[in-house]
């Protein structure tokens, strides 16, 4: 049976997806997730070259491990590091020179919309990708995309604007992500309000994690599971708290999400607050597996 890979150029971790399809449904073969946060090498516009190589390195890698597992082809996509990159075409190209793959930079709202078909089951819902760079809202019904929106408040981005060192510091960050959202998701907030709503991205499987206190990539534990607002908030108070060393001995927290993870909390209690969101249902399915959803056919 065929078997193909895409291969996410995140802002926080580059991320690999071999699937297959089974009875029309996307049934994923292997994943693989190797940390690089890009995003901390953007610096004035311009990505650093350290940065760039060990990325293109993580690249290179993951296409040599899809390979080895009979992956016919090879799908790669860039996103918000990439894209807010003035050097981003010489990253892409030696990414793909190191991997023999051709590199894809996608837009903001062409990501939200492959989260969207890559973490919905259909109906009317809402989904939030939070990521290292930016963050994505789609509003759909079932197939039809309502509406679809990228900004610019991802948990790497926020974190290095402002570190989160007490609870004063993550109750202004979780304005401030109101603020931008007001501001920059008018439309979406302008549409019917959804009962349902999915939450996918690092920060959303990290939050599973942690609520059940298993390891991070135990995903059948977490995979559709609901947290509350509450729970949301307590969480984002609770790690303001601590120290960076403090959080990492939670339960469920990768030691290298330690310092940004409030961040990422702040920007889901922001968008909870904002859309009216009393829970929200988290999925580790995300951009790629809509990714590849299309290319099978089976969206």
């Amino acid at each position: 049976m065929d078997r193909l890979a895409c291969i996410g150029i995140g802002s926080n971790a580059i991320r690999l997806l071999i699937a297959r399809v089974e009875d029309g449904r996307l049934c994923a073969v292997r994943r693989e997730r190797r940390g690089t946060r890009l995003f901390a090498g953007l610096v004035g516009g311009m990505l650093t070259q350290q940065s760039i190589q060990s990325s293109v390195e993580a690249v290179a890698e993951l296409a040599e491990l899809a390979r080895g597992s009979g992956a016919r082809e090879i799908f790669v996509f860039a996103t918000s590091a990439v894209r807010d990159a003035r050097n981003g075409s010489a990253f892409t190209a030696q990414a793909e020179a190191a991997s023999g793959a051709r590199v894809e930079i996608i837009s903001g709202e062409e990501e939200a919309v492959l989260s969207y078909i890559g973490a919905s089951e259909g109906g009317s819902c809402g989904v939030i990708d939070i990521g290292g760079g930016s963050t994505e809202f789609t509003l759909g019904d079932g197939s039809d995309i309502l509406g679809a929106v990228s900004l610019q408040m991802g948990a790497v981005r926020m974190n290095g604007q402002q570190p989160i060192e007490s609870r004063a510091d993550y109750r202004a960050t979780v304005e401030r992500c109101q603020t931008l959202i007001a501001r920059d998701a008018q439309a979406l907030l302008a549409l019917p309000v959804r009962s349902s709503w999915v939450g996918v991205g690092g920060t959303m499987t990290t939050l599973g994690a942690m609520e059940r206190q298993v390891p991070l990539f135990s995903l059948g534990d977490c995979e559709g599971m609901s947290i509350t607002l509450c729970e949301v908030s307590a969480w984002g108070d609770r790690l303001a708290a601590l120290s960076i060393a403090q959080r990492r001995r939670i339960v469920g927290l990768m030691p290298q999400r330690a310092d940004i993870i409030p961040s990422g909390v702040a920007i889901l209690e922001a968008a909870m607050r904002s859309f009216g969101i009393a829970k929200m249902t988290l999925s580790a399915h995300g951009n790629m597996d809509g990714y590849l959803k299309r290319r099978f056919g089976c969206c």
